[in-house]
């Protein structure tokens, strides 16, 4: 069974922007001084693609929950671990055919 990876590489997308770290602007009529941050998306929403996301992940980089490390980041953002593994696997669906063809069977050693 081979993945779909319009829909991965759609499902990573949206996960991305959801994700994605912004300063949210001041409210009304005052003036905030603070280096905080927030995700785009809400909670509800992006706890939703996550699930989605994490059978993506699971499937195309098996070992991202150990192999990419989330020291010092998740105070940053909860997120962190879930955003890099989701940037990686969009490049390696985006570029596995280049990458067969380049270092598969018939490649140079």
């Amino acid at each position: 069974m081979s993945i779909d990876v319009e829909w991965a590489r759609g499902e990573l997308t949206r996960f991305l922007e959801l994700t994605e770290l912004y300063r949210p602007p001041d409210p009304p009529g005052m003036v905030v001084f603070s280096t905080r941050k927030s995700n785009r998306g809400k909670s509800a929403d992006i706890i939703a693609s996550a699930h989605a996301v994490e059978q993506i992940l699971d499937r195309v980089l098996a070992d991202w929950r150990t192999e990419i490390s989330t020291s010092g980041n998740q105070r940053i953002n909860r997120w962190y671990q879930h955003r890099e593994a989701a940037q990686r696997a969009d490049a390696a669906l985006q570029r596995d055919a280049e990458i067969r063809e380049r270092l598969g069977d018939a490649a140079p050693d």
